[in-house]
């Protein structure tokens, strides 16, 4: 057999376990979660109500005519007190009816109010004779001036139509700003701005723009947690929407009612019903558990509320989508013999991501052809760092697994940990609540990442690279990603990425291609070799073969977990076209020694094959075979599977070996090394 051309193992590739973990079991209490800004905006909304006269939602609105006359009490100091029902509220309101003397002041025992307020309102209702009269007075007492054009102001003339009336210049601390129709001009005092004449204004809101920036994480984005948790969000204005939550459930929700047919610039918060918003929701797991490190445990359960809103669609203008939200995730953990660790809190912060798609017909993206609308994707980014605690026997993190929808036969999601299922994404249907399980578990912060990389029917038109990656612990990968830059005698084709675990193989993962770099994630973490020996991601990247007698590839491999040995986390493949590579030399413990494994591609031109072991990386090699170990197949354009058991050994020690390959003409290559505890 010729010169093979392929190095299977960049570095020294660890199969022994770095740690095997605690028996013991460790105590974690009640998980409670909590929803940060969307899309990490602190201020919540671009577009958010400062104040309110009457209230529109739903098909039901006040009637703000019918010759109506209120004027702010001059102890009223804060805002937004009458955006819903009852309307209007006398401890906030005196009546004075078709009034027009007391605009342009308004005294007040008011100092330094949140924000600014509407202090005087008049409604007259002319009827057919001539256009109705209207006049709005807004006061400053915020204890500074304040620049009117980060304001608007919103006339309603229906539950979801308005008018956006723009506000503009300073208005002073202490001085009122009078608005007007043509109806009702010369009428009052001290007016400022003049609108046109609409005999249909009924509720009416000043809404804060932020001076036109796009500040707010997502079009109409609200909160609302369980009982015992509420949040003081200033854009949450709406009381009711706290009763939505029966339980210790926190929900993050945003967007506009898909069915709104009123304005994009809408702020329409209030105008769309919360349950009528999408969002998230998270419910931790109550009660106390005792798993022990490794071993997965059930977290919470996790709701996408996937109703059709008003978020992503670019025809309209400035549309405003939900691409992230990050959950703060609290675990309390008491260490295995039962004392506190240090820190005595543990809190894991992932990144919830949402891939939203079009609600109109076509082909979808995610899901199942024809399906309309089309179904949406949830995915979990871990973080770039995760916090450890610290026991008497060590330091310990908690890791998110990933989603599941299903647990062990019928068994629902949360009652058993069905490691077929797990994923860090999830698809989503529309139109209604998708419910899915987060899994953890304990386990020690590091990962001994190592890759392989192969060729495959170089001398054919279907040439592809297999890459395979491992983890050796002791704990899970997190993150895993891979970079393969590809030489330029070929071209990308397509990809398949897969997760294999002693229960199957399953699609997961993603690649993208830039040039000739392909860049690929698991998404989902990547289980240690004593948690699961089969555990491999193997990404298969298809190419397009040029010309050329050797193509020299190489891939690199890493994690956001910390990795004790770099120097298996790169292998370089050299591609011949006519003798395909090595695909594999592995180690694997058991009763009776250690057996050897590998496979090849082709036996063209193969003789057999020596092995060899060492108690040293760098110390003296023993031959492991006393004879050589002919081919299986020699001269064939198939390829074969070894084994061979070493006895030759002793318990508790460390072994590395090697392969050699002898072919025809007894020209020697050597391929390693592995080793194995």
């Amino acid at each position: 057999m010729k010169r093979k051309h392929v190095y299977i193992i960049g570095g020294v590739v660890l199969l022994s376990l770095l740690g095997v973990g605690i028996a013991s079991a460790f105590t974690v209490s009640s998980v409670d979660g909590v929803w940060g800004y969307i899309d990490g905006v602190t201020n919540t909304s671009n577009y958010f109500p400062v104040d309110g006269l009457g209230y529109a939602r739903e098909g039901v609105r006040a009637p703000l005519r019918a010759d109506q006359g209120y004027r702010l009490q001059d102890t009223v100091c804060t805002p937004m007190q009458n955006i819903t029902p009852p309307w209007p509220n006398t401890d906030r309101w005196t009546s004075i009816g078709v009034t027009w003397g007391g605009f342009g002041s308004h005294t007040s025992t008011c100092i330094n109010a949140p924000d600014l307020m509407f202090s005087e309102y008049v409604y007259n209702q002319v009827g057919w004779e001539g256009d109705d009269q209207l006049a709005i007075e807004i006061v400053n007492r915020t204890g500074s001036s304040v620049n009117l054009a980060n304001y608007d102001l919103l006339l309603f003339t229906g539950d979801r139509a308005y008018d956006t009336i723009s506000l503009s210049g300073t208005l002073n601390n202490n001085a009122v700003y009078v608005i007007v129709n043509n109806a009702a001009a010369g009428s009052v005092t001290g007016e400022n701005l003049t609108i046109s004449n609409n005999d249909d204004y009924r509720p009416i809101v000043l809404v804060y723009n932020n001076g036109g920036e796009n500040t707010e994480g997502a079009r109409n984005d609200r909160w609302a947690t369980g009982p015992g948790n509420l949040p003081t969000v200033y854009s949450d204005w709406d009381p009711n929407v706290q009763n939505l939550s029966t339980t210790d459930e926190n929900q993050v929700r945003y967007g506009r009612d898909a069915y709104n047919p009123s304005n994009w610039q809408s702020y329409s918060s209030e105008i769309t019903d919360f349950a009528q918003q999408s969002g998230f929701g998270f419910d931790g797991r109550d009660g106390a558990i005792t798993p022990t490190a490794l071993t997965p445990f059930f977290l919470g359960e996790f709701i996408h509320y996937n109703n059709q809103v008003f978020s992503t669609n670019d025809n309209y203008q400035n549309a405003n989508p939900f691409n992230y939200v990050d959950l703060t995730v609290t675990v309390p953990v008491l260490c295995n013999d039962g004392s506190t660790p240090t820190p005595p809190s543990f809190q894991i912060v992932p990144r919830i991501n949402l891939e939203e798609t079009s609600n109109s017909a076509g082909e979808c993206e995610y899901g199942s052809v024809g399906d309309v609308p089309c179904p949406d994707r949830v995915t979990i980014e871990f973080p770039p760092t995760n916090p450890t605690f610290v026991c008497p026997d060590g330091t310990y993190t908690v890791n998110i697994l990933g989603f599941t929808e299903t647990g062990l036969g019928t068994d629902d999601c949360w009652e058993s940990y069905n490691e077929d299922a797990v994923s860090a994404a999830y698809i989503t249907q529309e139109d209604q609540n998708n419910y899915a399980c987060l899994w953890a578990r304990i386990e020690e912060p590091l990962a001994d990442l190592s890759v392989a990389k192969t060729c495959w029917d170089f001398d054919t038109q279907n040439a592809y690279y297999r890459i395979t990656t491992s983890n050796f612990g002791p704990g899970s990968a997190r993150s895993v990603t891979l970079t393969d830059t590809l030489p330029n005698d070929v071209t990308y084709d397509k990809y398949t990425s897969q997760l294999i675990t002693t229960s199957g193989t399953i699609n997961q993962g993603t690649c993208s291609v830039s040039g000739q770099t392909v860049n690929c994630s698991l998404n989902t973490p990547l289980q240690d070799y004593s948690t699961d020996p089969l555990a491999k991601w193997v990404v298969t990247i298809y190419v397009n073969y040029a010309s050329g007698d050797e193509i020299v590839n190489t891939v690199t491999v890493s994690s956001i977990t910390a990795d004790p040995v770099l120097s298996n986390n790169t292998d370089t493949a050299e591609c011949d076209i006519t003798f395909a590579s090595l695909i594999s030399f592995d180690a694997v413990n058991e009763d009776e020694g250690v057996m050897l494994r590998w496979e090849t591609a082709t036996e063209l031109d193969n003789l057999g094959f020596n092995l060899f072991r060492a108690e040293e990386l760098d110390g003296p090699k023993t031959s492991v075979n006393p004879v050589l170990i002919p081919s299986a197949s020699p001269g064939s354009m198939a390829g074969s599977v070894y084994e061979y058991l070493d006895t030759e050994i002793e318990a508790g020690l460390t072994y590395y070996y090697w392969l050699e390959d002898v072919d025809f003409a007894l020209t020697k290559t050597l391929f390693g090394p592995i080793s194995v505890k």
